[in-house]
């Protein structure tokens, strides 16, 4: 039989429980809130690739080329869809085949870049990249103003099989490589890329893509830091100087570049997200 300071003691612990799990949920509670201040952009894909968040032009458009000298609204190619209720959450926009036309956001919608540029871009994927993708490289999403290799940030499919996932942060051109040193003589250890090695994407299940960057443009005191993650899991880190010359009305964050497959909720934050934040977007707790 418990004694009246046994059921004090154990009232005692009641109530520490009760405030700890209190003080936790306040926690996340602001957590999330802080989260969803700092997303600038949300294609969600549900009923159409437009984005419900953004700052400034948040429509898609179709670009005829890499060139992007023609922007033409909405989703203009045939093989390129919203798929009804495909998605992790409600629709998801897919990529039936490859096309030379490319499907753009403008870069207005990016994190500003004055002084240092931090931000987090992520979004879901689901494809088996050795049976679905064609011959050559494939960039699911790359975001520049120029070129793949001149001021951009991008993750890739390589060419080779099997297929290596990669993350490339390139500074600008005359910044990373001076001297104009041909790609295929870079050593590979030295290249301004994270690598991933069978990185078991699938046409069943959906893997949820994150790469985050801070310090883009700062003293070559304070480095530049950026990373990958695969279902909020840290594949790799850069780490060094970066430097990015942007005028955010010629960027475009293409998407579905030589990809074939579904893609869903892509998002950009104005900071890198930690690991909780990450587990909070891939829960789908982000409402804004």
């Amino acid at each position: 039989m418990e004694t009246p300071r046994m059921v004090r003691v154990n009232w005692y612990a009641y109530l520490c429980t009760v405030t700890l799990l209190s003080c936790l949920g306040f926690a996340q509670d602001a957590q999330q809130v802080a989260l969803e201040k700092a997303l600038v952009f949300h294609a969600s894909f549900d009923g159409s690739a437009d984005a419900k968040v953004k700052q400034g032009d948040g429509r898609v458009y179709t670009t005829e080329s890499l060139a992007r000298k023609q922007w033409t609204p909405g989703l203009d190619r045939q093989d390129v869809s919203i798929a009804k209720g495909s998605g992790v959450f409600g629709d998801c926009i897919r990529f039936a085949d490859k096309s030379p036309k490319v499907i753009c956001y403008k870069g207005e919608v990016l994190p500003k870049t004055q002084g240092a540029i931090d931000g987090t871009v992520c979004f879901w994927m689901r494809l088996d990249p050795d049976k679905d993708l064609k011959p050559g490289f494939c960039d699911p999403i790359q975001i520049t103003e120029k070129a793949w290799n001149d001021a951009a940030m991008f993750v890739d499919f390589d060419k080779d099989l099997p297929r290596d996932f990669r993350l490339g942060v390139f500074s600008d051109l005359k910044y990373w490589n001076p001297q104009n040193t041909p790609w295929e003589k870079w050593p590979v250890e030295k290249r301004p890329m994270v690598t991933v090695k069978k990185p078991a994407f699938s046409r069943e299940a959906w893997k949820h893509v994150a790469f985050t960057f801070e310090g883009i443009n700062a003293s070559e005191d304070e480095p530049a830091k950026a990373a990958l993650f695969l279902d909020g899991k840290l594949q790799g880190v850069l780490e060094g100087p970066m430097k990015f010359t942007w005028d955010s009305s010629k960027t475009a964050i293409m998407i579905g570049i030589e990809y074939i497959g579904d893609m869903d909720e892509l998002l950009i934050f104005d900071q890198p997200l930690n690991l909780q934040q990450l587990e909070m977007v891939i829960q789908g707790r982000v409402k804004r």
